[in-house]
């Protein structure tokens, strides 16, 4: 963990300047069941821009955006772009968002829970970013998201992540019981696509002043890490 406080960071990709940037709770709810006008008016307070903040099932499937807004709440776990004024969003409760910079002017937001990540669904999105540009250095940024701490997971489930990802990722709850390491099973998935991991989270389940949980406190509430690039000044 750097630090309790949501990342923003700005990073310079060829011409342009890509930010990326995590709601707290003082940013309101990003929960896109909610009031439309509410959602939108927060979108534009948080972030300017053409959002795009798919509908998430905790699948692997991944939508290209060649359009500012296109594919907004259309069902995806991931969406990439290339193109300048879009904002690419993940919302989350305790699920991990997870954005992509790709040194070709790629870039892409995931939202990874424990069954996208089982399945694949951050390997999928650097895959479809390499598409149309196999040889592009791909880097990663992990927002805010459930820690081992708090996040207590049957036996079963937790053997197929060990098998999968290796040791790293099981740990224990601060009570003692058997958990899921999400930042590692995050950063071993970007290994496995060779892309290096900043991790910037913080225990949603351990900051309710900055973060809504729907595992710890049964929250409703979510909030967004966005990505977004315009060309430099």
């Amino acid at each position: 963990m750097i630090a309790a406080l949501a990342p923003s960071l700005t990073f310079e990709v060829g011409g342009d300047v890509v930010r990326v940037r995590c709601s707290t709770v003082a940013d309101g709810d990003f929960h896109i069941d909610g009031s439309r006008p509410a959602l939108l008016h927060r979108r534009a307070a948080f972030e300017p821009g053409r959002w795009t903040q798919p509908d998430e099932v905790h699948g692997t499937v991944v939508r290209s955006v060649d359009r500012p807004g296109e594919h907004d709440l259309a069902v995806a776990d991931a969406v990439i772009t290339r193109c300048r004024g879009a904002v690419l969003a993940a919302w989350v409760g305790d699920c991990a968002p997870v954005v992509f910079i790709g040194d070709d002017g790629a870039i892409a937001a995931a939202h990874a829970g424990w069954s996208g990540a089982l399945h694949g669904v951050l390997q999928a999105t650097v895959t479809a970013m390499r598409a149309a540009a196999p040889a592009a250095t791909v880097r990663a940024v992990l927002g805010p998201c459930i820690h081992a701490c708090c996040y207590e997971f049957g036996p079963g489930l937790l053997q197929q992540f060990e098998e999968r990802f290796g040791p790293q990722v099981v740990a224990t709850t601060a009570w003692g019981t058997p958990a899921l390491h999400m930042p590692a099973v995050v950063a071993a998935a970007c290994a496995e696509v060779g892309v290096p991991l900043l991790d910037r989270s913080s225990c949603t389940g351990c900051h309710p002043d900055l973060y809504f949980s729907h595992r710890v406190r049964g929250q409703r509430g979510r909030q967004v890490m966005t990505i977004s690039k315009r060309a430099a000044a």
